[in-house]
């Protein structure tokens, strides 16, 4: 709460207007400064928590963005605005002669490897979490998977993504004490990556799945997308890379969302590709397991028109 306090208190100094604050502090409302709306209720909706955290959508004009960071450089903001926006968030902000900013990840400070053995009670309860839900300590080493004692992320297991160059590019922080209202937080930064991208063999099926335990679980090619929706990143890459297969193993609460990227993925493909939608029924990959999840997926078969058509109408 106290990160999205400061976001909301830097937007307002930014859009020069106070924010109308919906969902419990996870969205903030202005008028937008694009198209000079001047409803009775402000029609820019800015998304301070969650999956879509950073991005912003004005309902009037349409302009949209997936970052603040985005956001700021249309609207112009100062140096230090953005600085601002930097600290909060956890980027650091730099500048070469050409004036670009770059941005550097990093973990939590607060982060600790679940690799260096600890006698302390989280540790313990970290521990015990992941190994109820099959994950081994070669995983944790291969992953390097940690957590948190206090701070921001206090009670969580950490799982870090990495780009193909090693740099972390994303993490995904889960509750395991049981207490908090919100089961999984995401690091503060733009989707628009490939998750787990150090590990992925491009000449090999890609697996896409919801979230980096379903991924952990599925482990063979598997990409999180930290959410259901398709990063532009990802979808440069299947071309690009000239994939020919794509397994989309999302839940059956997430059928619209597994059909919309296999729609994406349609619209894209340059090359020959089978798209096969898996449904795994009542239950996650991370429920099912290793092998039983690679049974399924191996068993599949490319989805056909007829077959997108029948999941359409049960839509």
């Amino acid at each position: 709460m106290l990160q999205q306090e400061k976001l909301v208190s830097l937007l307002n100094r930014v859009m020069n207007q106070n924010a109308r604050l919906r969902k419990g502090y996870t969205q903030a409302m202005y008028h937008c400064p694009f198209c000079n709306e001047q409803k009775k209720v402000p029609k820019l909706e800015i998304c301070l928590e969650g999956s879509d955290s950073g991005s912003w959508h004005c309902w009037i004009c349409n302009s949209a963005g997936t970052t603040l960071k985005g956001l700021f450089f249309k609207l112009r903001a100062p140096k230090q605005y953005l600085e601002e926006l930097f600290s909060i968030t956890g980027y650091v902000y730099r500048e070469n002669k050409e004036t670009v900013q770059q941005e550097i990840h990093i973990l939590p400070s607060e982060f600790k490897s679940l690799n260096v053995n600890s006698s302390s009670f989280e540790f313990e309860h970290a521990w015990y979490y992941l190994t109820e839900r099959k994950i081994t300590k070669n995983d944790i080493s291969r992953y390097n998977i940690g957590y948190c004692e206090h701070g921001e992320y206090a009670k969580r297991i950490i799982v870090p993504s990495y780009d193909k160059d090693g740099n972390l590019n994303f993490f995904s922080a889960r509750d395991y004490s049981g207490e908090s209202r919100f089961k999984y937080m995401l690091s503060p930064w733009a989707k628009d990556i490939i998750g787990f991208e150090v590990f992925i063999n491009w000449n090999e099926p890609v697996t896409l799945v919801e979230g980096v335990f379903d991924a952990l679980a599925v482990k063979n090619n598997a990409i999180p997308l930290f959410g259901t929706s398709m990063p532009f990143a990802l979808k440069l890459a299947l071309v690009k890379y000239g994939v020919r297969r794509v397994n989309i193993v999302l839940d059956n609460d997430a059928l619209k969302q597994a059909i919309d990227i296999f729609d994406r993925i349609e619209d894209l493909r340059t090359n020959k590709l089978d798209i096969h939608l898996i449904r795994l029924g009542e239950k996650d990959p991370s429920v099912l397991g290793f092998e039983k999840v690679n049974e399924i997926i191996k068993s599949s078969k490319p989805l056909e028109f007829s077959d997108l058509m029948k999941y359409k109408i049960q839509l």
